[in-house]
């Protein structure tokens, strides 16, 4: 008697109850295979929030759990989409391939991520070497992984038709889709960075492009993971996210992925409660503290522990976690008293032992309800300049520091660019923008966190009062203070 359990494996999920995935056969590649490899391993030991392990004591999930979630949901979405996604594209490949290509950049979207995940990319990897994560997790899909998944032959739910296999250059264009790409294949971008060419690949296929925003844009099946992921494991209560409503109200048009207008409930919900999680967790003061006192450490750290691209040296790179930089930043203790490296392991320690060296003394919410073209937000370097013109001349070289968090709860125009959603309506056949603008009238287009952070709370006062006059005066028709 042939029974499943021994090609599909069940991985037990906090959100989703239970996870697939398939198994090896003799002499065959699967799934496993892939998730086992020490590239996707190593993501086990970067977490999946660069700082709020430190102020919510539970938040201690990985990189490598929100990868399995998102491989999950982006399986759903594919067998969800299959039908139309055939109709507007007859060359679409059997739905066991379709379903592998997007579990796959959903499982490896955030290969490239170093120590502190987007902190690494902002304050090291883009400055210095002109790249991102997600060209590193191209580069690495292509010329690392590619041989495993070029090998796979089924799907959790079924085996490719004769001849079908994944290509490793349709899962890369996947995890960096842009809306205004011209087809063409990814990793140009990554192989150049990395100083060596890849083998051309074509141009993508349709059904491939058709499919971008399963990773691209507002609604993703990265962030309806990530949203309710990182909330139930941080302990924060969260209104409803309907992801299984989101997904069964997705369907593929010619415009590629598209919302029935019977989402759009489903849609301002994720939407808000995806604000909440930047307002309450990702923004969350302390966390910001910490992270101004790593970005003071954070370069010349990384500058000795890594100081090639990662794509020269991948073998440092993949032995770089958050996990190995501790241990190399502790081991600088044992160095000489002056040296550089003993003076950044013990601002590390501070950091690891949750000393915060910086406490919030000012902060203001200030959003932006309609998208305003001609407004322009107020930068770092103006903020703290026009704070220090508002202090007492006794108190102008006071030491503190400002922190803009700025984040868009909406597209700015959510019908046009990469992070278009669009909607349909049954009624006329077609995707219309009007059906937006209810839902999206409460929800911010643009919101920022004006902070300002001191050392001591000595002159707390003063600080907080330059800060208000500072905004409170700024350009009353970008801003609106709530």
């Amino acid at each position: 008697m042939k029974l499943p359990y021994d090609d599909v494996h069940l991985i037990a999920d906090p959100l989703y109850g239970y996870l697939r995935i398939t198994l090896s056969r003799a002499g065959e590649i699967a799934e496993a295979d892939v998730i086992d490899n020490p590239w996707v391993q190593r993501l086990k030991r970067v977490h999946q929030l660069q700082s709020s392990w430190w102020v919510f004591p539970t938040a201690e999930h990985s990189r490598f759990a929100h990868s399995l979630g998102a491989m999950h949901l982006a399986g759903q979405l594919a067998r969800q989409v299959y039908p139309t996604l055939v109709e507007v594209e007859p060359g679409t490949p059997s739905l066991p391939v379709v379903e592998e290509t997007l579990r796959l950049a959903g499982l490896l979207h955030d290969l490239g991520h170093g120590p502190f995940s987007h902190f690494c990319d902002e304050e090291y990897f883009l400055p210095v070497f002109g790249i991102d994560h997600e060209q590193i997790s191209q580069y690495l899909i292509v010329n690392e992984l590619g041989g495993l998944v070029a090998e796979l032959r089924r799907s959790p739910w079924g085996q490719f038709g004769a001849d079908e296999a994944v290509d490793p250059w349709h899962v890369a264009f996947l995890v960096r889709a842009d809306e205004n790409d011209d087809g063409a294949a990814p990793g140009s971008r990554a192989a150049s960075a990395a100083g060596s060419a890849t083998a051309d690949a074509g141009p993508i296929p349709r059904w491939v492009r058709l499919l971008h925003r399963a990773l691209s844009g507002a609604v993703t099946v990265d962030n309806m993971d990530y949203v309710r992921r990182d909330a139930y494991m941080c302990g924060v209560a969260l209104g409803p996210v309907d992801v299984e409503r989101l997904i069964y109200y997705t369907f593929c048009t010619p415009d590629g992925l598209t919302f029935h207008k019977r989402a759009l409930s489903g849609l301002r919900a994720f939407l808000n409660a995806r604000f909440y999680m930047y307002e309450n967790v990702y923004f969350h003061r302390i966390g910001h503290a910490i992270d101004l006192h790593l970005h003071e450490i954070f370069r010349p750290t990384m500058r000795l522990v890594l100081p090639q691209s990662p794509l020269d040296d991948l073998a440092a790179y993949r032995r770089l976690t958050e996990w190995s930089l501790f241990t190399t930043v502790e081991a600088w203790l044992d160095e000489p008293l002056a040296s550089e490296r003993r003076e950044l392991a013990e601002q590390w320690q501070s950091i690891i032992h949750r000393h915060v060296k910086y406490s919030m003394v000012f902060e203001q919410h200030v959003e932006r309800q309609q998208p305003l073209p001609a407004a322009r937000d107020m930068t770092t370097a103006e903020f703290r300049e026009a704070i220090v013109r508002r202090l007492p001349n006794a108190l102008k070289g006071l030491d503190f520091v400002v922190d803009i968090a700025s984040q868009d709860p909406r597209p700015l125009n959510p019908l046009v660019g990469p992070k278009r959603i669009a909607v349909y309506d049954p009624v006329s056949d077609a995707i219309e923008e009007q059906l937006l603008s209810g839902i999206l009238e409460f929800v911010p287009a643009k919101a920022h966190l004006y902070r300002v952070f001191a050392v001591g709370r000595e002159h707390e006062r003063e600080l907080a009062l330059a800060a208000r006059r500072a905004l409170d005066e700024a350009e009353p028709q970008s801003l609106t203070n709530l």
